[in-house]
């Protein structure tokens, strides 16, 4: 039996974190640095929000996946603190509502900065955060989970970084959250094929589970392979040669990528996933480094 504090560590996923970190850099790497020198502190109750806010969304995966019983002894994937009985389902409960409450805290002073655009992404994220495997119609168990993590991993959170850096409108920054957001699919990929026979049995549908493992796979290596384009075309955007850095990036994690290809679908698809959360990070990073030479 591990210690409560450990419990309570492995139960946030500290290796999926990175998920909303680098949305976070990125979206301030568009903004101008005397803008991000005059709204540090905004900048990092943003970085709070976004961790605390997929937590949460952890805690309630935990929560639910146990008490529904997809989390049980045919799991391949890591072990989860409500499955494993190291934290009780009341224990796992108020942590779920501290750390909402966090996220709601600081999201106000952001929805109060940001006002109206902030105000409705903020309330959507909450609310998707809690949805995804909460409540009557966890939307994660009816094929959405990639879209999903596309959507709220990706363009939300880097545009909405950057207009409460900048108060401004543009669309670019929606379209660089992309990159994340691929990424982020492809993350979800691999859980999911990971999981599929456990979540076909349970009656889980997933992309995988209803196309087949064939088209998660392929799923998955869109999702790695296309920030490579988007990446390409800001360097014949922009004419930096930063932008090319990803594509090495992707081709240093290609024993994943070949693995997600043709690899068994076993417990080694764990080692796949933490290395896509790293490559999520690198990735948002050497286009952040990008955008902050221009």
């Amino acid at each position: 039996m591990i210690s409560k504090s450990s419990a309570w560590l492995l139960a946030t996923r500290p290796k999926t974190l990175p998920a909303s970190i680098g949305p976070v850099l990125l979206g301030t790497s568009l903004a101008s640095f005397e803008q991000i020198k005059t709204t540090l502190p905004i900048i990092i109750l943003i970085l709070i929000n976004a961790v605390t806010l997929q937590i949460g969304t952890n805690l309630v995966n935990d929560y639910f996946d146990s008490v529904r019983g997809l989390d049980d002894h045919n799991r391949i994937g890591p072990d989860r603190a409500l499955q494993m009985g190291w934290l009780t389902k009341e224990e796992l409960k108020r942590g779920i509502i501290f750390v909402f409450t966090l996220a709601f805290v600081f999201g106000c002073f952001l929805m109060y900065i940001g006002g109206l655009p902030i105000v409705i992404i903020g309330l959507m994220s909450l609310l998707m955060a809690f949805m995804y495997t909460g409540g009557p119609l966890p939307l994660s168990y009816f094929g959405l989970g990639e879209v999903l993590a596309f959507i709220f991993f990706g363009p939300i959170p880097v545009w909405g970084t950057y207009f409460l850096i900048t108060k401004d409108y543009d669309y670019f920054p929606a379209i660089v959250g992309c990159i994340p957001g691929l990424i982020s699919l492809a993350l979800m990929g691999i859980n999911n094929l990971r999981d599929h026979l456990n979540d076909k049995e349970k009656g889980k549908k997933t992309l995988t589970t209803i196309f087949g493992t064939n088209f998660g796979r392929g799923l998955i290596l869109f999702g790695a392979f296309f920030p490579n384009l988007l990446s390409v075309i800001f360097f014949l955007k922009f004419e930096n040669y930063y932008f090319l850095t990803p594509i090495l990036a992707f081709l240093a994690f290609s024993k994943i990528w070949l693995y997600v290809l043709k690899g068994k679908i076993n417990s080694e698809l764990n080692n796949s996933l933490a290395a896509t959360g790293k490559f999520l990070f690198l990735t948002c990073l050497l286009n952040a480094i990008g955008f902050f030479s221009l």
